[in-house]
């Protein structure tokens, strides 16, 4: 697996079958890039609706950042995909512990092993989206992921397909969700992370005091006395019924 240029490294310049394979990937590469940069747009537009009556997954407050990859590769390579999306989680989430950083990177890579594994021909796409705590925030992290089959036979021993992948991180607007809605869905991906229990109790306290700090911050802002249901409480509340 690798960068999709890379595929005709080795092959006679001068012979016919170069030729055609170059022809052949300039094209396949043209297009990853495309998919690449339309699923950055989709993305972001979708975002806009996050948290509406229409869209009830999480909402956003601004889009922070995205990166997206293009790679080419055998199916002998699929397993190595966690690699690359692990050192982009790491440089993409510099704030988050490591413990956070290595059960997303693993979750993630269990659904891509998946979606390039299971798919036998054509061209498929999905959409993933998980949350997490970085330093003193909640962001969102949004993967989208495209591959095609390659069907050029001068090109099929060294590339089977050709993939993108596009992740945007974006702040989680904390004043349009419940910390019962959250937790819901923070717990269950952590869980989904195969954190041990220590970790997951961490991690849900590290989100109860963001949540619980932004909104006293928003109570003095808007200096009426109501104060939100402690997030603290909540967890407390769960422990004692497990």
């Amino acid at each position: 697996m690798g960068a999709i240029a890379n595929v005709l490294e080795g092959l006679d310049p001068s012979s016919k079958q170069m030729e055609e394979a170059k022809e052949a990937l300039d094209a396949l590469a043209a297009l990853a890039q495309t998919k690449a940069e339309y699923f950055q747009m989709e993305i972001e537009r979708s975002l806009i609706t996050a948290g509406s009556d229409q869209d009830r997954r999480i909402p956003i407050e601004a889009v922070l950042e995205s990166i997206s990859q293009t790679h080419a590769m055998v199916s002998s390579q699929v397993k190595d995909i966690g690699k690359p999306i692990a050192a982009a989680l790491k440089s993409f989430c510099r704030g988050s512990a490591d413990e956070i950083i290595d059960g997303v990177a693993g979750l993630v890579t269990e659904v891509l092993q998946d979606f390039l594994g299971g798919a036998e021909g054509g061209e498929e796409s999905l959409h993933r989206y998980v949350v997490l705590t970085e330093e003193y925030s909640i962001v969102r992290l949004d993967l989208r992921a495209w591959q095609r089959s390659v069907e050029a036979t001068g090109l099929r021993k060294r590339a089977e397909k050709v993939s993108a992948f596009v992740m945007v991180k974006s702040a989680v607007d904390l004043s349009k969700i419940g910390f019962n809605t959250f937790l819901y869905l923070y717990r269950g991906q952590l869980n989904a992370m195969h954190m041990d229990r220590t970790n997951i109790e961490k991690a849900l306290d590290r989100a109860a005091q963001i949540y619980i700090k932004f909104h006293e911050e928003m109570v003095q802002l808007r200096d009426d006395g109501h104060r939100p249901a402690f997030a603290a409480e909540r967890i407390q509340e769960l422990r004692a019924d497990e």
